[in-house]
């Protein structure tokens, strides 16, 4: 009984944390439309600095999954 109970709220906590999700956060193009053409502007101009940015980063953090080495290891050594 006490195992049903649990389900029964871990599934009523799970669906009311995703029903809350859905409707309070926004997505990517609604933020878009609610800033002001400025800084949608800004936003537009930095778009591909910031990705350029991110697959340096994800390439590093890759190239460290194939070593040996530790992560925090960042010398240059090999």
């Amino acid at each position: 009984m006490a195992l049903r109970l649990g389900l029964l709220a871990f599934g009523g906590i799970m669906g009311t944390a995703l029903l809350l999700r859905y409707t309070i956060v926004p997505d990517e193009e609604k933020m878009l439309k609610s800033l002001s053409p400025e800084v949608r502007a800004e936003y537009e101009r930095n778009k591909d600095q910031r990705r350029r940015s991110h697959d340096a980063v994800m390439k590093q953090i890759v190239d460290s999954s194939k070593s040996d080495r530790p992560i925090w290891d960042t010398s240059d050594k090999k």
